[in-house]
């Protein structure tokens, strides 16, 4: 039987970090090779092969054009994304040249789109009766008032197109909130979770100082779904994401059917729009306590490795539906747990593996093995 050969796109993130991670004990078949635009991320030379690319925002013409070499010379089987831009990149690709369609691990270009755009997102949840937060476009002269009588103090502030809460803020003023307006390329969402606590706590920073470390996170709601090229869904998994200490997340199954009820409703949606491949739903309890959507990813995410641990195989699946290669299952002999914990693993990577990746642009064991 031939190997399969997998390229990861931004392999050596933590996405990528994530998806080697349950792999690791099962790549008797598999042939892995990422691409990056970076040569010093240690995951990589856990690889067979890496490649390095020009950064996509900057030159996407040459990224592309190198992707496509290394797609012909490695004979890759499945390109998986592990960026939010990958993602974005892949579904243009899959437009561009619809017989790659089958080796590339995503939707509709069109929807790529809406999912990497906050506000989008929201515009194409009301279209379609998802429970999204409710939002509002920065840069425009539409007025406020509506908006904060609908919501309430505090509200948060996003950039439209980023990823991994940067550039995300707490407002809690209409002065605040006014001055966010004039920027561009943002959007306002209501505040999802516990609001009066949330309030007290800005409260008692005003009164006696900010902590070094804090947040206003509370439990996130993970709804991940896979559908298959033909947009059956063939995994869906809900999961409570809390942060358990400072570099410690706590990732719980959650048996509620508010939260399923809200996955089978978006694999039905995101189908009929298009799409295939993975689909993350991020969302949070509204003051009424109702689950509201407040951000979708269509790729596998940095808990990927943790709901594996919970016996959810989402890679494996994914390997079975778009490239019939049945790879073995989680092995559980004291039984599946309810609850996974993840923190900070520490990874070096060898100065002259580094160094060899850097100058000839590839690196293979044979070459600068650690």
């Amino acid at each position: 039987m031939n190997a399969l050969t997998l390229l990861l796109l931004s392999g050596g993130g933590h996405t990528g970090a994530n998806v080697m991670a349950t792999l690791a004990a099962r790549r008797q078949q598999l042939r892995l090779i990422a691409s990056s635009d970076q040569p010093d991320e240690p995951t990589l030379f856990a690889f067979d092969a890496v490649y390095l690319t020009p950064p996509l925002a900057e030159a996407p013409a040459e990224f592309e054009a190198r992707i496509l070499a290394l797609m012909a010379r490695e004979a890759v089987d499945l390109i998986i994304p592990c960026r939010d831009e990958d993602v974005n990149w892949l579904a243009g690709l899959r437009a561009r040249q619809p017989k790659l369609a089958p080796r590339l691990l995503c939707g509709a270009a069109s929807v790529a789109e809406v999912v990497s755009d906050k506000w989008l997102s929201h515009e194409f949840a009301r279209e379609h009766g998802l429970p999204f937060a409710r939002s509002l476009p920065t840069g425009n002269a539409q007025p406020i008032s509506g908006f904060l009588e609908q919501v309430s103090l505090p509200v948060v502030l996003k950039p439209r197109h980023d990823a991994n809460s940067r550039g995300v803020f707490l407002l809690d003023s209409a002065a605040q909130v006014a001055k966010a307006m004039t920027r561009r390329d943002a959007v306002l969402q209501e505040f999802l979770g516990d609001r009066e606590n949330t309030l007290r706590e800005i409260e008692a920073m005003r009164q006696e100082g900010m902590p070094l470390v804090h947040d206003f996170m509370g439990e996130k709601h993970s709804i991940q779904l896979l559908l298959g090229p033909d947009g059956a869904c063939t995994s869906l998994a809900c999961t409570i994401n809390l942060m358990a200490g400072r570099i410690t997340r706590r990732v719980s199954l959650d048996p509620s059917r508010e939260a399923r009820d809200i996955g089978m409703l978006c694999a039905q949606v995101f189908a009929r729009a298009g799409w295939c491949g993975p689909l993350n739903v991020q969302c949070q309890r509204a003051p009424g306590g109702e689950l509201r959507i407040h951000e979708f990813n269509g790729r596998f995410t940095g808990a990927t490795a943790a709901r594996l641990a919970l016996g959810i195989d989402e890679v494996g699946l994914a390997l079975r539906c778009f490239t019939g290669h049945v790879l073995p299952g989680p092995n559980a002999p004291g039984g599946l747990p309810q609850t996974a914990r993840e923190s900070l693993v520490a990874r070096a990577a060898a100065p002259l593996a580094v160094e060899r990746l850097a100058q000839a642009g590839e690196w293979r064991p044979a070459s600068g093995a650690l």
